[in-house]
């Protein structure tokens, strides 16, 4: 099972030197009837003609306007069962460039021009050469040269995590490490962003917890009281756009989704950390969650469900094989999921099951439309450096695609040393960047963005999708906040609607049972399912989310060399992609 393939192909272009629209238009449809452009239909090209004259960076007094216009970029999809899918729509897009003042040094430049690539993704925009957008940003240098958008250039390596400053702008507030620029009035946005995305706000914490991950108690929001269920980096893209747009104190400007008919996307993921597989291994477990109930969660409705189904395991049950109900569940539901699978056992904090023992209800959910993701093991990042083995051996042994992962109890010591084993393994999707023990956006982002490699200076070549809910965290947030657990799922939730199209994950591992966290948590899982259909909303696996946006991130220079492997296919069921139009932004 697997997503489609799309292929973005180069952009074909149209040049509108003094023409008239009419003459313009002329030339569109000689452009949309010749071999560079055999799949793009002259209305789209004619709606894109029509659009440029609404942005104010390109309006002129006369009607004949000089423009290099880049037209429409063609996607091509190799895929036999694609010919039963309603054909993929690529709107019109606008073009944008950026260029840099002269004493900008050059390891800043790629930091900035990667933050340029990652808001151009997310808005839908494709990234032309330097001076050759439709609307062209200057970073630096004199400010309102040719009509280009200026940016400051503030944005200074090895920035402390302290000192932010709050600005309110349009009703959001806004804090900011560098400040506004005296001279244009305005923010570093790109700068900003950068310290989010990249985690460079995490460099250089030195407190570890007894797992040795960094505590949430160490990081920015923590000790500059900052709250973790704002997206700091998608309101500053909202705030740069809308100032781009000439309209900085009307409501921010969300970015349009990709997708036709879906206005948010959440990707839904199970950890498979418990599964039943002997009436012994269930037996302990739920001992264990007695003790839980009492020393943890202090909830004696979670300590009277589990002695409850231990008393239903003694009659006969099999308690925590939920997998075959999970896929009837989405079946019913129409969602589905990534079940993130640990493949060996190395530590007493891994799964104690064999992969061979759960290996048919792994190859069923994957017939049924799941996709299934590497649980990285409790040791493979931190001590053996065994992602790339144990992500063969997952294929091994179920026959599956698996294309994504995340770390078993969210491990590693530091982001740059995560990214690198995930490059490693060659992975096209991790979701590791969550708190245990707190609900919100760890990087301020409520979408998917490719990691930056430090090492590299430039992208690295997987998406990261942040893990903004987990049952533990909403249930260890609730208890120390004092905030119901419900408030809190549906302000991330919220958030993450209201700044753009999504792509952040939202983690149950088992919402069929009350074996992690209490029946009351679990509810909350399937209440947000159900009002899916009302907010235009899908849930889905990690991998149909990436067939899906790939070419938005493609057209804007990143994931360029990012391939869904061949052996994936449509997946059935939801009918995603199939049943998804992806679009772009006018």
């Amino acid at each position: 099972m697997a997503v489609a393939n799309y292929v973005l192909s180069d952009a074909a272009v149209l040049e509108a030197r003094h023409d008239t629209p009419e003459e313009m238009s002329e030339r569109t449809s000689e452009l949309c009837e010749s071999d560079k452009c055999n799949v793009v239909v002259a209305e789209e090209c004619l709606r894109y003609i029509n659009s440029v004259f609404q942005f104010d960076a390109v309006r002129t007094a006369s009607p004949y306007v000089p423009l290099g216009i880049a037209a429409v970029g063609k996607i091509t999809q190799y895929s036999e069962a694609r010919s039963a899918c309603p054909s993929v729509k690529r709107g019109p897009i606008l073009s944008i460039s950026l260029e840099f003042g002269t004493t900008v040094a050059a390891k800043i430049r790629s930091r900035i021009l990667y933050s340029f690539r990652v808001y151009a993704a997310i808005y839908g925009y494709t990234v032309a050469d330097e001076r050759q957008g439709a609307v062209r940003f200057v970073y630096g240098g004199l400010a309102h040269q040719d009509g280009a958008f200026y940016i400051p250039a503030l944005y200074r390596e090895g920035a402390a995590p302290s000192g932010f400053t709050k600005h309110i702008v349009a009703g959001e507030s806004f804090y900011l490490r560098f400040g506004i620029d005296q001279t244009s009035g305005r923010p570093d946005w790109l700068g900003e962003l950068f310290l989010w995305l990249s985690s460079e706000l995490e460099a250089g914490i030195p407190e570890r917890d007894d797992v040795g991950r960094i505590p949430f108690s160490a990081t920015v929001f923590s000790r500059q009281g900052l709250s973790p269920r704002k997206p700091y980096a998608s309101l500053l893209m909202m705030w740069l756009e809308a100032e781009r747009r000439g309209a900085p104190h009307k409501p921010l400007v969300a970015p349009p989704s990709p997708v036709a008919d879906c206005k948010h996307m959440v990707i839904c993921s199970h950890d498979v950390d418990y599964h039943y597989t002997t009436r012994q291994s269930a037996f302990i477990r739920l001992i264990k969650n007695l003790g839980i109930a009492i020393r943890v969660y202090q909830s004696w409705p979670y300590f009277t469900e589990n002695l409850r189904m231990l008393l239903q395991l003694l009659a006969g049950r099999r308690i925590g094989e939920y997998i075959p109900a999970l896929i009837r569940a989405g079946e019913v539901g129409g969602f589905r999921s990534t079940l993130f699978v640990v493949s060996r056992r190395a530590h007493r904090r891994d799964p104690d099951y064999e992969l061979e023992q759960i290996a048919p209800l792994l190859k069923l959910a994957n017939e049924q439309g799941f996709s299934l993701g590497l649980h990285g093991s409790y040791r493979s990042v931190l001590q053996d450096k065994s992602l790339r083995q144990e992500l063969q051996r997952l294929k091994d042994c179920t026959g599956c695609p698996v294309t994504s992962g995340r770390q078993h109890w969210l491990r590693f010591a530091d982001v740059p040393g995560l990214f690198a084993e995930v490059e490693e393994a060659r992975l096209i999707a991790d979701s590791s960047m969550g708190f245990s023990d707190m609900v919100g956006f760890r990087n301020g982002a409520s979408f998917a963005f490719p990691p930056y490699d430090f090492a590299r200076e430039a992208a690295h070549s997987f998406l990261e999708i942040p893990l903004v809910l987990m049952d533990g965290n909403i249930e260890a947030a609730s208890r120390t906040l004092g905030i119901p657990a419900e408030d809190l799922v549906n302000e991330v939730l919220v958030a993450s609607r209201s700044t753009g199209w999504g792509g952040v994950a939202v983690l149950w591992h088992n919402p069929m049972e009350p074996l992690s966290v209490p029946s009351e948590i679990n509810r909350l899982f399937w209440n947000s399912v159900k009002k899916k259909a009302q907010l235009a909303e899908k849930w889905m696996a990690v991998d149909d989310f990436f067939g899906m946006v790939l070419p938005r991130y493609r057209q804007a220079g990143l994931l360029k060399d990012v391939s869904i492997p061949a052996d994936n296919e449509l997946r059935p069921g939801l009918g995603l992609p199939c049943e998804a139009k992806v679009v772009s932004a006018k």
